[in-house]
């Protein structure tokens, strides 16, 4: 059994290599101390010279009796190597919830220096092996920068863990450090997102290259893509994000000779016309470049509803309904429910089918969709808000602009869109600068077609 001592309080010092560096408030916990005294012994060490003692275990306790005004405190003395003080404070320390995720980096990592593995820490911590794994990514950060990301106090929305758990599933430390630059500002969940779909796609290239070969397939030659040899198949796309490899991707029944493409996430298949036109249309170099520039516009269009549609789907994953905003979701719910059914778009016939109300007509399906939401639990109240703004199987059909592909993007003022867009904000979504300027007006794909 251990032996507890008193030992005077000038005799005790903060051990200098534990990782948790701030105490936090103490106020409490000093308030208890006061009325009912050292309710847990601490754990300390002998220092080098045998004439103090470093705290192990206690160093809140310690501060807050200073405060209280105690003069001696109970001590538990350890005969412990460095090694054994390291991984004692670590284990005590890692488990609190109070802890930052700056603190359970560095704790973690001096834990692997120690000689421990990930499932050893995993073990020790209660963490899982992932989430040491994680920890252990983001101590190669830079340590200014991770520091200040963790205890910053300017950003635009509070940081969260998965925020820290995404970043470090970038594994080029050079993007990761760039991203950490960002996080916390409206702009980081846009920009990881695309970095992390960019990571994944570049993972699969070598499979659908492979693929690609196998078949025979050329790469479309270079500057022939806008020349009007080609046309593309837009259907038969393979965004490499979401291939898993082994689903095939390759165009079965192109009527004509198939060529590829590429950007940084997709393989874009053409087909070459068997049978050309006796005078063939000779396209202008300007022609070429405005029908270059208006299919650049339209990738950008696609590209930013997707990324939008995964935001939102995210953010509305993480809303909760509780007494505070109960009632504000439920008048938000009706707003939807009234917007879907009184339209015959995309979102409305998702609804109209998932709720069996075909037969029904807009009177009876407002009064059934106001029912079926009363019977609903709370917590999936935000998910059928947001299916009933935009939709279920292409939430990215909520587009941003109107025209056809043949010319420039136009700005389309969307009112379910803008609808949408408040009703995520009012609870904390914060909107990308793509996604703001899409709803002004002022994206530069609006732009380009008013130069025209």
């Amino acid at each position: 059994m251990n032996k507890i001592t008193m030992i005077p309080v000038g005799l005790l010092e903060h051990h200098p290599e534990n990782p948790r560096k701030d105490l936090g408030d103490l106020t409490e916990l000093t308030a208890s101390i006061k009325k009912n005294g050292i309710m847990q012994n601490l754990t300390v060490v002998p220092d080098m010279d045998n004439s103090k003692y470093l705290v192990v275990i206690g160093n809140r306790r310690l501060e807050a009796a200073k405060a209280a005004g105690l003069i001696q405190l109970p001590c538990v003395v350890k005969d412990l190597d460095h090694k054994e003080q390291i991984s004692t404070m670590l284990e005590e320390n890692m488990q609190r919830a109070d802890l930052t995720v700056y603190e359970q980096a560095q704790g973690f990592q001096m834990m692997m220096d120690l000689g421990y593995s990930a499932a050893d820490i995993a073990e020790k911590t209660g963490f899982g092996e992932t989430t040491v794994r994680r920890r252990i990514k983001m101590a190669e950060m830079d340590a200014k920068l991770l520091k200040k990301a963790c205890e910053g106090t300017e950003a635009e929305r509070q940081i969260t863990l998965l925020d820290f758990d995404r970043l470090a599933q970038v594994d080029d430390i050079k993007k990761r450090n760039e991203l950490l630059e960002a996080i916390g500002d409206s702009n980081f969940e846009w920009r990881i997102n695309r970095t992390l779909k960019v990571q994944k796609a570049a993972k699969m290239k070598d499979a659908a290259h492979k693929e690609i070969k196998e078949a025979k397939i050329k790469k479309l030659p270079a500057n022939e893509r806008y020349s009007g040899k080609y046309r593309q198949l837009y259907n038969s796309n393979c965004e490499l994000d979401k291939w898993d490899g082994k689903k095939p991707f390759i165009p079965k029944n192109a009527d004509g000779e198939l060529f590829y493409d590429e950007d940084d996430t997709d393989i874009i298949f053409f087909v070459k016309e068997k049978k050309q036109p006796a005078k063939p249309e000779k396209k202008s170099p300007e022609q070429i470049e405005k029908e270059k520039q208006i299919d650049l516009a339209w990738k950008t269009v696609e590209r930013v509803a997707e990324a939008s549609a995964e935001l939102r789907a995210r953010f509305v994953e993480g809303l909760t309904v509780g007494p505070k905003n109960c009632m504000r979701m439920m008048q938000w719910a009706m707003i939807a429910a009234f917007g879907a059914m009184l339209s015959y778009d995309t979102p409305s016939l998702a609804l109209v089918k998932r709720f069996e109300m075909q037969q029904m007509n807009i009177p009876e399906r407002i009064e059934k969709m106001s029912q079926k939401l009363l019977e609903m639990p709370q917590k999936q109240w935000p998910n059928l808000i947001l299916l009933m703004f935009q939709g279920e199987k292409e939430p990215k059909t909520l587009s941003f602009t109107c025209g056809g592909r043949y010319d420039f993007p136009q700005y389309d003022k969307k009112v379910r869109l803008e609808l949408c867009y408040s009703w995520l904000t009012e609870f904390g979504y914060q909107m990308s600068d793509e996604e703001i300027q899409m709803m002004a007006g002022t994206h530069e794909v609006y732009k380009k077609g008013e130069k025209e």
